[in-house]
């Protein structure tokens, strides 16, 4: 008798965590999934998508793929600072700490209602992925070509009358 009893015993412990474990499932089925910091809740244009972790060649080599750096550099960065020069300019470590601040924002930006803020975030990712881009070039051996550093100097000191 003994021995059925203790059969008893374990099944009603099974059953008490298979109940434990269907209430966790229904509870896990009705909350709000977590929110990636790439596809939160912002702005995007119809037809346009999240844009990626990690910018694209394309989108590095275009116009907009080498912002330069205004915002003063993040608290844990100790180099030299790295405002007025390029994201291409700048160390890989220092690109990684900007855009994590970067999607920090966005995620700031997007969890906010107005959709000027909304569209902050999305470029706040948008120049994340630039930063991650340039920061993965940097390490696979990046230099900027002579040809490439002349057209950005002369672009630079041109008289343009506006």
């Amino acid at each position: 008798m003994a021995a059925g009893n203790d059969a008893l015993d374990v099944l009603k412990q099974i059953n008490t965590k298979l109940d434990t474990l269907i209430a966790l499932a229904a509870r896990a089925a009705t909350a709000p999934a977590p929110q990636n910091p790439w596809n939160g809740p912002a702005y995007v244009p119809t037809g346009q998508g999240t844009p990626p972790p990690v910018a694209s060649d394309y989108d590095l080599d275009g116009p907009y793929g080498d912002p330069e750096v205004k915002a003063k550099s993040p608290r844990d960065w100790t180099g030299p600072s790295m405002q007025g020069k390029h994201f291409s300019e700048c160390p890989a470590e220092y690109l990684d700490l900007v855009a994590d601040r970067l999607l920090y924002f966005a995620a700031q930006n997007a969890a906010d209602t107005d959709p000027e803020a909304q569209k902050k975030a999305r470029y706040n990712r948008l120049d994340a992925g630039r930063a991650k881009g340039w920061a993965a070039r940097i390490r696979a051996g990046y230099t900027p070509t002579p040809e490439a550093e002349a057209a950005a100097d002369a672009f630079a000191d041109s008289d343009v009358p506006f």
